[in-house]
């Protein structure tokens, strides 16, 4: 058994770097209701714990999200702004954020990601906010950013 998260958390991404794993954003509580987050988490499974890190820039829950080169690349969203284009990028080595060129077009709920020769593909995704909004766009970003 592992050491629970901080608190409750859903719609949230989640990716291991240098064996670690990071749970980012999503919205707080058991609902889909819950306030957006811009928490970071990270858990050291080599001594069970959960730790909070440098908060997302962008508050945002349904994100996407792959881990490169070291780096987190952190997609879209949807908050109670609307749903976001931002592609931010964690730094896990260095506990800091950066901002690069958003997506073309802002989705949220991208349910996977693959990462291809440097190329992350994003497929699909909801252009609108609510549950029902999937599309068949397919957006890639190249992931040329290293960390660490």
């Amino acid at each position: 058994m592992t050491a629970p998260l901080p608190g409750p958390v859903n719609h949230a991404m989640a990716a291991a770097v240098n064996g670690k794993v990071y749970v980012i954003g999503g919205q707080s509580g058991a609902g889909d209701g819950g306030p957006f987050l811009d928490a970071v988490f990270e858990y050291d499974p080599a001594i069970d714990t959960w730790t909070s890190q440098a908060p997302m820039p962008t508050v945002r829950g349904g994100l996407n999200a792959a881990a490169v080169n070291g780096c987190l690349h952190v997609f879209g969203g949807e908050g109670s702004e609307g749903v976001f284009p931002q592609h931010e990028v964690y730094d896990p080595t260095t506990d800091t954020w950066h901002s690069l060129p958003p997506m073309p077009t802002p989705v949220h709920g991208v349910t996977g990601a693959a990462v291809i020769n440097g190329w992350i593909y994003l497929p699909g995704g909801g252009t609108a906010v609510g549950g029902s909004s999937g599309s068949t766009i397919h957006q890639v970003v190249q992931a040329s950013m290293r960390c660490g």
